[in-house]
């Protein structure tokens, strides 16, 4: 029996390790595998019935093991292995510094009670420092992970992936860092509810490179919520969002000191949203700096009336390649984007920050040279002392920085035009001049009625127009071709006043599409018509009722002459040249 017993012990010491035992690195003691993928009690360690309920008690318990891993024999890189959790929950990592590690292995931690009535938590993270990384979360109606500790880490090098959580993290505990995390919708087309709630102060969500986190198909994206306590100091950096319902970021009443910068926000209901006070006081000192945004059905940055210290939204006055020009509160930092524009400008917001904020002077004045080219449209945040950032302004077009208006060509037939003489000039008996006598008749719209002055070359007795003004409106009855000499050049848009009904105008600004180049008019513009001189038709904008835009001519040019339908007084400001 003895020599038996001999042999069996000899067999053992020989049999290579098979799938579920206990892995060659076990004999650190600092580490605990789990060896088994069912949810109940086991024993650890254990070859085969280490399960990860109980090697999350034998941590708490203050065993040597501290970290706890996942056998690559059970749970296999590349190959997807659940432990689905049952109506229990799983006991929470109070061990301060213990951790969670699934970097290597193939874990899927799912929630199997999605039917129950109480939302159900996955992973809790209750301990000072305690982390899990390197794991999938799915499907845990309340939420996915529960970062309570102060400390505590959610990714990092290897970070988790969250599919289909009501929450994926739940940040409850103070410096909690979140990074480097994958956070979606169970499937592709489908959303799941909210990426990061944070409820507590000095948390990081995100970092440069492989520490951002990447948040899509969501209702919300990161909420921060305040308490009556306040929420302070959380920091949003280097994350991606994208196709997110709601908000990407909302701030809630009772956080202030968020710092958001070099996020990616792309496809939000609302970009950065920024509330008004409630029962708790409004969001304040939030400073977003460096962020882009793209493909935004609604605002790119929402701050409600009182939020982030009421600070308003800087003007731009000026814009060329030259230089940038325009107003923000005194002292206050700018940062200058390209605009995504669309005509009107009433949903434009800004897309990437064209440099480095500028300071504005403590009259308010700034000035920032950057790299922009005539035609596109930019637009500006402002940050005050106290890191509140405003939302985005007005857009501006971006000028050549002068119109020159040249010679004018009249073709046969009537043509509306502008003179650009150099001076008055004295209508005599021909125009032209008497060598050329091209044109028969001349007349001048008396703006707000139906009334013309006239001059007629063959009935001296019924003229009432003597002279042409510099870069007045006229009409020209032209029997041949014929060029009107002259020009100017202005570096500034040119006003013009109008009076309700119909005026000629003379547009002195950058040619843009019609709902720009009149948007100073607002509703009160009920039509702008244009004289097609080779078709000798006309070309009409809006519907009468205004401004629903036709199609016939999309681009109002700079120095050329518009008939404009107002229903009150308004002076048309042309777009910077």
């Amino acid at each position: 029996m003895r020599r038996l017993a001999a042999g069996l012990a000899l067999l053992v010491v020989l049999l290579p390790v098979a799938r579920g035992s206990i892995p060659a690195a076990a004999d650190d003691p600092g580490v605990l595998y789990v060896t088994s993928t069912t949810d109940g009690p086991g024993t650890c360690p254990h070859p085969s019935n280490c399960t990860l309920k109980t090697a999350i008690a034998v941590v708490n318990s203050g065993s040597a093991a501290t970290t706890i891993r996942f056998d690559a024999g059970v749970f296999p890189a590349g190959s997807e292995t659940v432990i689905a959790v049952g109506s229990a929950p799983l006991p929470a990592l109070t061990r301060p510094g213990a951790a969670v590690d699934g970097a290597g292995a193939g874990v899927v931690l799912r929630g199997g009670s999605a039917s129950l009535s109480t939302p159900q938590d996955g992973l809790r993270l209750a301990g000072a420092g305690t982390s899990v990384r390197g794991l999938t979360f799915e499907g845990f109606t309340g939420a996915c992970v529960v970062a309570e500790g102060d400390g505590a880490g959610v990714g990092g090098a290897a970070g988790n992936t969250f599919r289909g959580c009501g929450v994926a993290v739940r940040v409850s505990g103070a410096a909690v860092s979140v990074s480097g995390n994958e956070i979606s919708g169970p499937a592709e087309g489908e959303r799941a509810g909210t990426g990061v709630a944070v409820t507590a102060s000095g948390s990081v969500i995100g970092g440069s490179g492989a520490a951002a986190n990447r948040f899509t198909r969501l209702e919300h994206g990161v909420n921060v919520a305040g308490s009556a306590g306040g929420v302070t100091g959380t920091r949003i950096e280097g994350n991606e969002f994208d196709d997110i319902a709601e908000a990407c970021l909302a701030l809630e009443p009772g956080s202030s000191g968020t710092l958001v910068s070099s996020n990616s926000f792309r496809r939000c209901g609302t970009g950065i949203s920024v509330a008004a006070a409630n029962d708790l006081p409004a969001s304040s000192r939030n400073t977003f700096r460096a962020n882009t945004f793209a493909e935004l059905p609604g605002p790119a940055i929402a701050v409600a009336a009182g939020a982030n210290g009421g600070v308003g939204h800087p003007s731009i006055s000026r814009a060329t390649p030259a230089g940038i020009q325009g107003t923000a509160c005194p002292g206050c930092v700018v940062e200058i984007y390209l605009a995504a524009h669309t005509p009107g400008g009433s949903g434009d917001y800004g897309t990437v920050p064209l440099g480095p904020p500028v300071a504005a002077s403590a009259s308010g004045q700034f000035s920032a040279s950057l790299p922009v080219s005539p035609g596109q449209w930019i637009i500006a945040t402002a940050t005050d002392a106290d890191g509140n950032t405003s939302a985005f302004g007005a857009s501006a077009r971006v000028g050549a920085g002068a119109v020159v208006c040249g010679n004018v060509h009249l073709l046969p037939g009537w043509n509306h035009v502008a003179y650009f003489g150099s001076q008055p000039l004295l209508l005599g008996d021909a125009f032209p001049s008497s060598a050329n006598p091209a044109v028969t008749a001349i007349y001048e719209a008396i703006d707000g009625t139906s009334g013309y002055r006239r001059w007629l070359a063959a009935t001296p007795a019924g003229r009432t127009l003597a002279a042409l003004e510099p870069g007045r409106e006229y009409w020209f009855l032209a029997t041949t071709p014929v060029t009107l000499e002259g020009g100017f050049s202005v570096s500034f848009p040119v006003p013009a006043p109008l009076q309700a009904g119909w005026n000629d105008v003379v547009y002195i600004g950058g040619s843009a599409d019609p709902r720009d180049a009149f948007a100073s008019l607002g509703d009160r513009l009920l039509q702008v018509a244009k004289w097609d001189a080779a078709r000798q038709r006309w070309l009409r904008y809006g519907d009468g009722r205004a401004p629903a835009w036709a199609l016939e001519l999309p681009h109002v040019e700079a120095c050329s002459a518009y008939q404009v339908l107002m229903s009150e007084p308004a002076t048309l400001v042309p777009l910077q040249p």
